[in-house]
């Protein structure tokens, strides 16, 4: 859900606002459980590189509105931090760095983003839980979007484990 500032560049350039999701790669469609905003903490993200039908899914323990600052600061360095910016890097997206609105404007029509999840942790939990279980979340929706570069997708590789029951063999496999 997009936030009620006027003035908020997330909402307005960047995110999608929609009770559904899915991902390029699948044909699998998923309904949101949880009302996300901008500002929700403790969050699985997908951005969508609308040019090249790419998706990269991330997590964040902040705020989808820090994370994504501290992307296009790295995007404007060219600090390729993460797949995303990579990508966007790489491939040289027409991206106009001459304002912030120019700047906003132009990346607005190379990607867009989506709030999957927020995780649920214990208010006790340690920097190193929460990252461990978003970490975990992460890579659950990596597989089921397959946003791997094995699936078509913009992310490198799960480093995660978590664990999964295959329906074939009804076995927990750690991935």
């Amino acid at each position: 859900k997009k936030c009620s500032a006027s003035r908020c560049y997330m909402c307005k350039n960047f995110l999608i606002e929609s009770n559904t999701f899915s991902s390029c790669h699948t044909e699998q469609t998923f309904r949101h459980k949880q009302l996300l905003t901008c500002s929700t903490e403790n969050v699985i993200y997908k951005i969508d590189c609308i040019i090249h039908n790419l998706s990269y899914i991330g997590y964040t323990t902040t705020s989808i509105k820090t994370r994504f600052s501290n992307n296009k600061s790295h995007l404007k360095t060219k600090n390729a931090s993460c797949e995303i910016v990579k990508h966007l890097i790489e491939l040289g997206h027409d991206i106009d760095f001459s304002s912030t609105r120019s700047y906003d404007e132009s990346l607005s029509r190379c990607i867009k983003v989506t709030l999957i999840e927020k995780v649920d942790l214990d208010s006790a939990s340690t920097t190193a839980e929460k990252e461990a279980k978003c970490e975990t979340r992460e890579g659950y929706w990596q597989t089921q979007l397959k946003t791997l570069h094995a699936g078509g997708g913009l992310n490198s590789k799960d480093s995660r484990k978590y664990v999964t029951r295959r329906k074939t063999d009804q076995k927990c496999v750690a991935f």
